[in-house]
């Protein structure tokens, strides 16, 4: 594991190797043409009303597009396929002709463009193979996404072969970095949004050499590397730049001109959902394309690799989630006995309950009728009586509401049946010392509930410690692993091992949304200006 890097020797190391940052933009009239056809195809399939898993063809072709923008992935015509649009007549059906028209002209687009290649990527093996030659390969680093990292392998197989060291995907690997002679990034320079990059990259860089290949009309975010102190300062401008224009066949391609580049990474952030309250959330990512969005104040059974043994399983906060670890996400359960109802410690409830299993038995129709018309609208009013009337299980069975139950007590049965009672000059109705005894019955399940699942938790962490040593041998960043729970432990259930991609913080969605899995395309719509409105803490 590398240890982080002491300020005295970064500062050291740029007082001998002022930064230099060399820009490669990529032009390539067929790559733009695919870029806006597919903002014509996301403003046909998108819309704002329906909800996300109606609007999910065109979240995926969002977040795929997202990706041929910030890394080396080559769009391919299988998308249309994995997007429900490789039936022609359906897209027309459902989308309109013209998104038919649309998807026809981009498929043989790619088709073309996979032919031909991207610049971006051809100039980025150039520049690897001299790199390679100049300095030590362990010298040259690249920032990229954690799942993008097999892209960068593919483009360099059979040149060099690349272990997970020379990648850096988070601030903390950043830190825990060695300086480098070269540090390749892909995209532009955003603080928030899709393929966004901490501003230590630039404030406080670890390397000689920044290269950055970008695509032509993706400008870095204004103000990107101010001085907190001193705005008026920025350590993106005072950095010595080279500009290189890269540019690709310049063969005929159908698309409409257009007076500017547009930057579609901002064009795609724009189109995020509007109306309902969101809420500040973190995103976790997890293999497969799914993730999570989690409240930030989050308290996570989590499993740190890293650690000791004795610390390495705990409940975290998600600020100290780091990529690289593990959620745990189990259904551990443990018979620890019940609690039972005394009914010498809930005498009224023995005399309503058996008073109205006696009118129901008596008269169900007219005791049905009473009921309907004191308020007490259920559905199935004989399974509610049923249920009412037992006597055993954990609380006093009664009507959910309180107007419902006193409904029942003073309308249904007999309003004396239990009398009222003068306590400290103030007169409290039968019905409501009777609905004290159910709110009694109720509180003490649920501190129950709460004491058993603490005792659960506190059993399932020690377990997994003694397990750790098999566990590890076991677990893998790229699969979630299912750990089985041992019956000689007293729990019953399994834990899930979901190995953490990546944590991103610049989110905002709706109260529903939260803690439930999520496919990538669908949560990264969410990624938000924390400032807008509609948002809560």
């Amino acid at each position: 594991m590398n240890m982080p890097v002491s300020t005295t020797a970064r500062l050291q190391f740029l007082h001998n190797n002022p930064p230099v940052q060399e820009l490669y933009i990529g032009e390539s009239p067929l790559f733009s043409a695919i870029r806006q056809h597919m903002r014509s195809l996301y403003s046909f399939l998108y819309r704002p009303e329906d909800d996300v898993h109606q609007n999910e063809p065109a979240l995926m072709l969002r977040f795929e597009m997202q990706k041929w923008l910030t890394s080396p992935l080559m769009p391919d015509i299988g998308l249309f396929h994995r997007c429900g649009l490789a039936d022609d007549g359906r897209t027309r059906r459902q989308w309109g002709a013209q998104a038919a028209q649309t998807v026809e002209l981009l498929r043989d687009l790619i088709t073309r463009y996979a032919e031909e290649g991207s610049v971006l990527n051809t100039e980025f093996v150039r520049l690897f193979v001299d790199l390679a030659g100049e300095y030590a390969e362990d010298r040259i680093g690249i920032w990229c996404h954690h799942k993008e990292r097999d892209l960068y392998r593919d483009l360099l197989e059979g040149l060099a072969e690349l272990d997970d060291g020379a990648f850096v995907s988070t601030l903390a690997e950043y830190r825990k970095s060695p300086p480098v002679d070269a540090l390749i990034r892909f995209g532009p320079l955003r603080t928030s949004g899709f393929g966004s990059v901490p501003e230590a990259l630039i404030t406080s860089p670890s390397y000689r050499r920044l290269i950055r290949l970008v695509w032509k009309g993706l400008e870095d975010e204004d103000g990107f590397a101010d001085d907190p102190v001193l705005p008026a300062h920025n350590y993106l401008a005072t950095l010595t730049s080279v500009r290189n224009i890269i540019t690709g066949n310049q063969g005929a391609v159908t698309a409409p001109r257009e007076s500017e580049p547009v930057d579609d990474l901002a064009y795609l952030d724009q189109k995020a959902p509007a109306g309902k309250t969101r809420h500040r959330c973190v995103l976790v990512e997890f293999p497969a394309e799914y993730g999570v969005l989690l409240r930030p104040g989050s308290r996570l059974l989590v499993f740190t690799p890293d650690c000791a043994d004795a610390e390495a399983v705990g409940y975290r906060h998600i600020g100290d989630v780091e990529a690289g670890d593990y959620l745990l996400i189990h259904d551990a359960d443990a018979d620890l006995g019940d609690v039972s109802v005394d009914a010498t410690k809930a005498p009224l409830a023995a005399l309503w309950k058996t008073a109205l299993a006696d009118v129901w038995r008596r008269h169900p129709g007219v005791c049905a009728q009473k009921m309907q018309q004191a308020g007490i609208g259920l559905l199935d009013l004989s399974r509610a009586v049923q249920k009412w009337t037992a006597m055993n299980g954990t609380v006093i069975r009664a009507p959910l509401r309180k107007k419902h139950f006193e409904a029942l007590l003073t309308k249904v049965l007999d309003p004396e049946l239990i009398p009222s009672m003068v306590v400290n000059g103030r007169t409290i109705p039968g019905w409501r010392r009777a609905w004290t005894e159910v709110e009694s019955t109720r509180v003490t399940a649920i501190q129950h509930g709460a004491v058993e699942n603490a005792i659960v938790n506190e059993q399932l962490v020690a377990e997994l410690r003694k397990e750790l040593p098999a566990i590890r041998d076991m677990i893998s960043l790229d699969d979630v692993h299912r750990h089985l729970l041992q019956p000689v432990s007293g729990l019953t259930g399994s834990v899930a091992f979901k190995p953490v991609i990546s944590l991103s913080s610049d989110f905002a969605a709706p109260a529903e949304l939260l803690g439930k899995p999520l496919k990538m395309p669908i949560a990264e719509q969410f990624r938000a200006d924390l400032g807008g409105d509609h948002l809560c803490a």
